[in-house]
């Protein structure tokens, strides 16, 4: 009477995912850092060490400006020049400056872009700033100065080309840091497999194993950490607890399942006007039915479905079948029968529990079916000389309630003409492409077989709904009792 609720399960990443994920990005984010902090005071140490190579140059010019200037400023001139062209060719340093004044006299090497006068301020600027750094037109230039008497000499380098040395240099020096980073990031990857997510992954698979229903399934014996060992046995004694209450279980159902069974009254040997088909969806099942053979070859009889499935369903059915025979032992006519079981199925089932019945009465004297019906599937009268004819309900579920009462419909029946009980698990039996059987199916299979035996009617139908669902897993009980007039 329930459909199958359908759940939609997300894909999360993968444990090894996230923590691979993790730390790499960690170790990344701090190798980033390291080498970032690395580079600048890298680059500040080796600036500071140019700047004291710088001042070494200019007191030896300074040395080499003092004895040449009493052979004339022309020899201080060539002098400087030749120590810059030297530089340039030896420590490759295109942009490498001098400028020095002798007395009141300013010279400068030829590479110097600016007059004397503009350079000179530039580099004196340079050399008295905590930077000794400054502009000379349109490069930047870190200046070391050196006095000797009246001589004043300033060494200068373009600061872009000592960075560009500089950074060439580190960043060799990085790359191989960073490669040893790469490696040891590989090295702790492999470790964190080895250590956490290989076992994981095999407590894993147990795990989905056991889910599967697979209680009997190997537990890897997990030693990497202590941690490990006692997940791995916590799921072990898991499976075992599981495996014995499924054991309980089973043995429980099986119980009910024989229970059910003995309540099914059998068909008398050699009574051939009643024919039974029960196809339950489960071990146990919700749908009840019943007939008692009266006087003068009444029958009554009766198809029940109880909200739910599996034990629950087939307590309730069971209560059915006491309310039913004490119901009618009071009563033949079975609208009374419907309103004296459902004043107490009110007071003694739960809350939300209900369920759809209808109760047939066969008279052969009178050639009449009387029948009522709570809120049950669509049955089928189907006459020998004419079309089937639906038994609609005649009245809400039984249990929602107290004072509910229902009324007997009576409608002609003669000798060969049958009526079919079933319940909703022929017409919501469902193909793969999610369409309903239906009750128009259901109809048409019984008139299409309207010729057949009694107890061909049962196996006709349930052939019909095996081809319909393909394979479909049945998700509700069937039953279809069938009962021929005299």
């Amino acid at each position: 009477m329930e459909s199958v609720p359908q759940q939609s399960l997300s894909q999360p990443r993968s444990l090894r995912f996230e923590l691979l994920w993790s730390v790499n990005v960690i170790l990344g984010i701090g190798l980033l850092a390291f080498l970032a902090f690395l580079y600048h005071h890298e680059l500040r140490r080796r600036l500071q060490d140019r700047y004291q190579s710088l001042h070494a140059e200019a007191a030896a010019l300074t040395n080499g400006v003092q004895e040449l200037r009493g052979q004339g400023l022309p020899e201080v001139q060539e002098y400087i020049n030749a120590t810059c062209r030297l530089m340039q060719s030896v420590a490759g340093s295109p942009r490498h400056y001098i400028a020095v004044r002798v007395g009141r006299v300013v010279l400068q090497s030829g590479n110097a872009a600016a007059g004397p006068g503009s350079f000179y301020r530039a580099v004196r600027r340079a050399a008295e700033s905590p930077s000794h750094q400054a502009l000379t037109g349109q490069r930047r230039v870190m200046v070391a100065a050196e006095t000797l008497g009246d001589v004043q000499l300033y060494v200068g380098e373009d600061v872009a080309g000592i960075q560009r040395r500089i950074r060439n240099q580190i960043l060799l020096w990085l790359a191989v840091i960073a490669v040893l980073g790469l490696v040891l990031t590989a090295v702790i990857s492999m470790v964190l497999i080895r250590l956490v997510t290989r076992p994981l992954q095999r407590l894993v698979a147990a795990v989905r194993r056991i889910g599967q229903g697979h209680l009997d399934a190997d537990i890897p014996n997990i030693r990497s950490s202590q941690e490990m060992a006692f997940l791995a046995t916590a799921i072990h004694t898991m499976s075992t607890s599981l495996a014995e209450s499924r054991r309980q279980d089973q043995q429980r159902i099986e119980k009910a399942r024989r229970i059910q069974q003995h309540l099914q009254p059998p068909v008398p040997i050699g009574l051939d006007r009643i024919a039974v088909g029960y196809k339950p969806a489960a071990v146990v099942g919700g749908d009840y039915f019943d007939f008692q053979l009266l006087a003068d070859g009444v029958i009554m009889a009766c198809v029940a479905d109880v909200s739910g499935h599996g034990v629950p369903a087939a307590m309730g059915a069971a209560m059915l079948k006491t309310l039913f025979l004490a119901a009618a032992a009071e009563s033949t006519d079975p609208g009374q029968v419907l309103t004296t079981m459902n004043a107490t199925f009110t007071q003694v089932a739960l809350e939300e529990d209900f369920a759809s019945i209808i109760v047939v009465r066969l008279d052969p004297s009178r050639h009449t079916l009387e029948y009522a019906s709570a809120g049950h599937e669509t049955c089928y009268l189907l006459r020998a000389a004419a079309a089937g004819e639906p038994l609609y309900s005649t009245g809400g579920l039984m249990g929602l309630t107290a004072s509910a009462q229902w009324q007997s419909k009576p409608l002609p029946m003669n000798c060969g003409d049958r009526v079919v009980l079933v319940t909703d698990g022929l017409s919501e039996a469902m193909s793969p492409e999610g369409q309903l059987f239906g009750r128009q199916k259901v109809h048409d299979v019984l008139t299409a077989n309207i010729k057949d035996p009694l107890d061909a009617i049962a196996p006709r139908l349930f052939a019909a709904v095996e081809l319909w669902s393909q394979g479909q897993l049945q998700t509700d009980d069937i039953t279809v009792l069938a009962v021929a007039m005299a």
